[in-house]
């Protein structure tokens, strides 16, 4: 079977694979045929995939030292992993250190990645990298000091992600090469909390890369009215990620982001009342938007003007609002219920006009909710029958908390909208443990 898999394909899976469980895998595919062999001996980049976790070997670890010779280093020291630093680890990341030239991307700790020099690794295109406070390691001053003097903008580097990180061991990562740009746990953790930090702060990073096409910002507390006085500029931002962010107001009103095409906000804290009213402004609103996905975010106050904001939104294709208190229909006003304005011609308002979100193919509603709620979205935008001129697009999926709330006939109604039973799912606990079974 294998042996039927071009070489340059096979080469690309034993990558995968090594990187899941090690280099001893190779030794293990060499005895499967002498095709499998010999794709093994001809691709040099396998034996410069080191994954150094729990599971490591450091013997084996260090013949594969042996046998890299020139080939591109990919190098993984997983969180796990990071504290078990004995002899045998010292003695293993001090031979990698003259690799450094070599390295292309890079995940481990400050105080393994210190101990190499930034003047050396202007081949690194992907890095992952963790604050490891304590005494090992040099500082970062000392990391960047070079007599070449090698700045971030002549590096390859064009994924950075940083956790925990202080400020000196972010900014000088950050250039308009970046394209890529993750930064977690900014400020550090005290009493099972992250601390709070000014917007001002993460808007002075994304100046730095004003290029990023995927920005994720995850686990960050931003101090209360602590608005930035610049407005970072992101023509290029395509996919905009929050997580677990409190007080994420200052941040987003500090950000023009027009390209947006996806954005996610999941398990944060914020007034996106105004963070909708501003990106409904046209110099603000990202007007193809196509991806739109807030879980628990939500506050009641805040419907009125996300229903506002989905008016303006025409390229929208999948909308995926999760929330388990804040939007229930039963306690709707004409103001907040999103149920009605998605099933009505005139669900975006006097001033904009016409349907919600017209282009919008995926629905995924994970809120109390009946089937007879759904049922007129269902019928408006989901009819099979031929669509006439200035109707919305056809719904081709539906998905929410349905199979408890509604009657078989209901339920029937509701999938004949649809061209197949299985693009109308329930998401309740027993439906998850059996994806593929229709309701």
């Amino acid at each position: 079977m294998l042996d039927q898999i071009p070489p340059e394909i096979l080469g690309y899976i034993l990558q995968i694979g090594i990187e899941t469980w090690g280099i001893g895998l190779l030794s293990t595919i060499c005895l499967v045929s002498s095709a499998c062999r010999d794709v093994v001996v001809s691709t040099p980049s396998l034996w410069g995939i080191f994954v150094v976790d729990k599971h490591r070997s450091w013997s084996l670890l260090n013949r594969q030292l042996v046998q890299v010779k020139a080939a591109d280093l990919r190098i993984t020291i997983p969180h796990k992993s990071s504290h078990t630093y004995d002899k045998h680890a010292r003695k293993f990341f001090a031979s990698l250190v003259p690799l450094a030239p070599n390295w292309v991307r890079v995940e481990m700790p400050t105080n393994v990645f210190s101990a190499a020099r930034w003047a050396d690794m202007r081949r690194v295109e992907v890095l992952r990298l963790r604050f490891h406070g304590g005494t090992t390691g040099r500082s970062a001053s000392q990391f960047f000091e070079s007599s070449e003097g090698v700045p971030p903008s002549q590096s390859n580097l064009h994924s950075f992600t940083g956790s925990a990180l202080p400020e000196e061991w972010v900014t000088p990562f950050l250039s308009p090469r970046i394209t890529y740009l993750e930064l977690g746990r900014l400020g550090g953790q005290y009493g099972g909390r992250y601390k709070q930090i000014p917007a001002s702060l993460v808007h002075g990073y994304l100046a730095l890369a004003p290029n990023v096409h995927t920005l994720c910002l995850p686990d960050l507390s931003f101090l209360p009215f602590s608005e930035s006085k610049t407005l970072v500029s992101l023509r290029s931002l395509h996919n905009l990620e929050l997580a677990r962010v409190r007080d994420l107001t200052p941040l987003l009103l500090g950000i023009r982001a027009p390209a947006l095409r996806a954005l996610t906000i999941r398990d944060s804290i914020g007034q996106l009342n105004s963070v909708f009213s501003q990106w409904s402004q046209p110099s603000f609103l990202p007007a193809n938007l196509q991806l739109l996905e807030l879980a628990n975010s939500l506050s009641t106050s805040d419907i009125p003007f996300f229903i506002g904001f989905l008016a303006r939104l025409p390229a929208l294709i999948r909308l995926i609002v999760s929330d388990t208190d804040e939007i229930n229909p039963e306690h709707a006003t004409v103001e907040t219920d999103l149920f009605k304005a998605l099933a009505s011609p005139d669900g975006a308002g006097p001033i904009v006009g016409g349907w919600l979100c017209p282009s919008l193919l995926h629905l995924c509603i994970d809120v109390p909710l009946r089937v007879v709620d759904v049922l007129p979205i269902a019928r408006a935008r989901g009819n099979t029958t031929a669509r006439i001129a200035g109707s919305p697009a056809r719904l081709r999926s539906l998905q929410g908390p349905l199979c408890s709330s509604g009657s078989e006939e209901e339920m029937s109604e509701l999938r004949s909208y649809f061209a197949d039973p299985e693009d109308v799912r329930c998401l309740c606990l027993s439906c998850s443990f059996n994806l593929s079974a229709t309701m």
